[in-house]
């Protein structure tokens, strides 16, 4: 059956049994965590050249157990029947995705052209290594880890909430595949959720992503306040698009993926924000909640406070509770809030990537999927396993970097790269000396997020690789 990807609602959990059977076959051909993140505490990430003959990777790619969304959606309405009842909840067990990128469908016999023009796929086939995308996102080649600078063919992600199992997984299939020539594994990230969906800076993440499930969307708008100033619906047109490699007629369908091993240099960052807090002045209302001028700092560069109460709504924490339960406010666009930026400043990283109905920016929507690497409060290396899943790289993510994070001219002139994200001129920003005043401090920030190296790759369909063998 057709499925309609301009439809403006949220798609029905066939799962809970709220649809009629319309989306069953796009659930079970399309891979878990692009429409819902999967939500597992460990992950590992391998990324694999290709070694073997042909039909021999083919083989091995169709036997993969690949995590469909439908399995996904059936995992999490067991675990809330389970929480229900009051008995302990299963975790899912395993999740597996698998990724291509362009060289690896031309190492498989495909052409990855026929992906579309539409969605950037000359971006996509030329892969971040190229002078391109090297220019257009502020990356420096110099700063990659030498895994990355190899040609990379594929990415299989596992993830699971029981370290020991993904250990385990993860060793026999490396182990399997490099014994059987069929593919080298070049670089091996490990990822592992921090307390409360936060990252290493100590910022809530994944706030403001689409929702796509009709359930996810009403609980949404229940928890965060409503929808009436900011729709956190997206068609599936901003995601999706058809597995060109399969029947036209069938509910086949893929997501781009946006992956970016992005360093954090946290010592740096509150070194920096301690250097801004000195420039500030609290307001009274401030001072009564016991907020810090550190903490103040820190909310003018990401445009949330910790907690993720944003400075558009509040001067102060709104939500700052112990266990983080309640979600942070999401409700909210500059427009009628703060249009002249003087509570949430213009480079703010989530008024960049998100300026939100503000004056005629049109949206430019990503569905991030990230994981921190490396432990909190360890001298060791640590930062951001970014992913992002779009239907069109230059029109959706590159876009973002390129003309709004690393464009110290946007949304106006003088606004200053993104604090947080942003690879361009460094020029100072204008930071406001104290809440909602006209007042500002001109200081720069920023330069402590490293690329250390990424890929473009394209999520198929899993209809696709179940027929990968025999597909010409």
């Amino acid at each position: 059956m057709a499925i309609d990807l301009k439809t403006p609602h949220g798609v029905p959990n066939e799962a809970e049994g709220s649809g009629n059977g319309k989306y069953t076959k796009l659930f079970e051909n399309l891979q878990g965590n692009i429409l819902k993140g999967f939500a597992r505490k460990y992950m590992r990430l391998l990324f694999l050249n290709f070694e073997g003959e042909e039909q021999e990777v083919k083989q091995w790619i169709k036997g993969l157990k690949l995590t469909s969304t439908m399995d996904q959606l059936y995992a999490s309405k067991y675990r809330k029947l389970s929480i229900k009842k009051g008995v302990k909840p299963h975790d899912g067990g395993l999740v597996m995705n698998f990724f291509l990128s362009a060289k690896g469908y031309e190492e498989l016999g495909f052409d990855p052209k026929k992906l579309g023009r539409k969605q950037g796929n000359k971006i996509f086939q030329e892969g971040m290594n190229s002078k391109r995308s090297l220019k257009w996102l502020g990356d420096s080649p110099t700063k990659f880890e030498k895994g990355y600078k190899e040609e990379i063919h594929a990415l299989l992600l596992l993830a699971d909430d029981d370290e020991q199992e993904l250990i385990k997984k993860t060793e026999g299939i490396k182990s399997f595949l490099e014994g059987n020539g069929i593919a080298m594994v070049f670089v091996e990230e490990k990822g592992a959720a921090l307390d409360n969906q936060k990252e290493h800076f100590g910022y809530k993440d994944g706030i403001s992503n689409p929702r796509f499930i009709s359930q996810d969307i009403e609980k949404e708008i229940v928890e965060r306040t409503g929808a009436d100033q900011w729709n956190p619906i997206l068609p599936l047109k901003k995601i999706l698009i058809k597995d060109p490699f399969t029947d036209r007629n069938d509910d086949n369908y893929g997501s781009f993926l946006v992956y970016r091993k992005l360093e954090q240099d946290v010592e740096g960052f509150d070194n920096k924000i301690a250097e801004l807090a000195k420039e500030l002045v609290l307001t009274k209302a401030q001072k009564m909640k016991g907020v810090t001028a550190e903490e103040y700092a820190g909310a003018l560069a990401v445009g949330r406070f910790k907690d993720g109460t944003p400075l558009a709504l509040s001067d102060t924490y709104e939500n700052k509770m112990p266990n983080g339960d309640v979600p942070s406010p999401n409700n909210f666009t500059y427009e009628n809030t703060d249009r002249k930026g003087r509570k949430c400043p213009f480079h703010a990283h989530i008024r960049k990537t998100n300026p939100r109905g503000q004056g005629l920016i049109p949206k430019r929507f990503i569905t991030r999927r990230a994981i921190p690497y490396g432990k909190p409060n360890d001298s060791n290396k640590k930062g951001l396993l970014f992913m992002c899943f779009q239907s069109n790289l230059r029109a959706q993510f590159v876009f973002l970097q390129k003309a709004w994070a690393n464009n110290p001219a946007f949304p106006r002139p003088k606004t200053g790269i993104d604090p947080v994200i942003g690879a361009g001129k460094k020029v100072e920003q204008q930071w406001p000396k104290t809440y909602n005043s006209k007042d500002k401090v001109d200081f720069y920030f920023g330069d402590f997020v490293t690329m250390r190296g990424g890929e473009y790759f394209f999520a198929p369909s899993i209809g696709f690789l179940n027929k990968i063998d025999t597909i010409k």
